[in-house]
């Protein structure tokens, strides 16, 4: 059964508004040795040039001739890291991310280039955009923070949103290696505390008042979603950006004409 996925929606908002305005570097790349705003821009934009150039190859292995993209959407674009890279590889890129706060960063660093376009969006669709307005569309640690019934809403929208013909590829993990029995209850007690304690824990704890949590879904629940609404899977690749702990997988649907 579907739930209102608006409590988390506005859940999720508030998270990612914190960390964009504390962090937003490391809240997109969370290396251990650059918390606390230690990322050197230049090298950070480095690391989204390489994770595009992996991805546009392993797209374009699966997708007859894949050239130049018209029109890509990043789907949980942050700071820009990755919009920036697809801007290289498309005559339009355009990332779009429910802070506003990470995309005041975004537009910052990226204002010379010409063929980015930020949008802000804080529903749970994408009734931002019309149908068919993209050739790609795209997402990478990003659905894994939601829960599944608020992902499975953005990939209906992903399929509206992109043309016919035009290709879905996102990431999301499926399962942790591992389940950590202590983390759990911890968390749970955590978000039990009342009046805001919670946060005061996690600011003493980690350094900062919020988490981002980590979801996972089976591979079938994922493409039986997608096939619902017109997207045919061309490949399911083995994913390591949700961290070594974890079995994910990077996914790359077309969809029907």
């Amino acid at each position: 059964m579907e739930i209102n996925p608006e409590p988390d929606l506005q859940q999720l908002a508030q998270t990612w508004e914190v960390l964009g305005e504390q962090d937003p570097l490391w809240a997109v790349a969370s290396l251990p040795d650059k918390r606390g705003g230690r990322w050197n821009l230049e090298e950070f934009m480095e690391t989204g040039e390489q994770a595009i150039a992996h991805y546009h190859q392993l797209i374009a292995s699966h997708v007859p001739n894949v050239g130049t993209f018209s029109n890509v959407l990043d789907f949980g674009c942050g700071v820009g890291r990755l919009t920036c890279a697809w801007s290289r590889r498309a005559r339009q890129a355009t990332g779009v991310d429910i802070s506003s706060s990470m995309l005041e960063v975004a537009k910052k660093n990226l204002t010379e280039r010409e063929n980015i376009h930020f949008v802000l969006n804080q529903n749970q669709d994408l009734r931002v955009f019309k149908d068919g307005e993209f050739d790609l569309v795209f997402s990478l640690i990003c659905l894994q923070h939601m829960p599944w019934p608020m992902a499975a809403g953005y990939i209906r929208e992903f399929a509206r949103v992109c043309q016919r013909g035009g290709i879905v590829a996102f990431q999301l993990p499926s399962r942790a290696r591992r389940f950590n029995w202590a983390g759990k209850l911890r968390k749970t007690f955590i978000d039990c505390l009342p009046f805001g304690w919670g946060r005061f824990y996690r600011r003493w704890r980690h350094g900062n008042p919020v988490v981002f949590d980590m979801h996972y879904t089976a591979c079938p629940m994922v493409e039986a979603t997608a096939a619902s609404v017109g997207l045919k899977l061309l490949q399911r690749e083995p994913d390591a950006s949700a961290g070594a702990a974890t079995e994910g997988f990077f996914y790359i649907f077309k969809k029907l004409e």
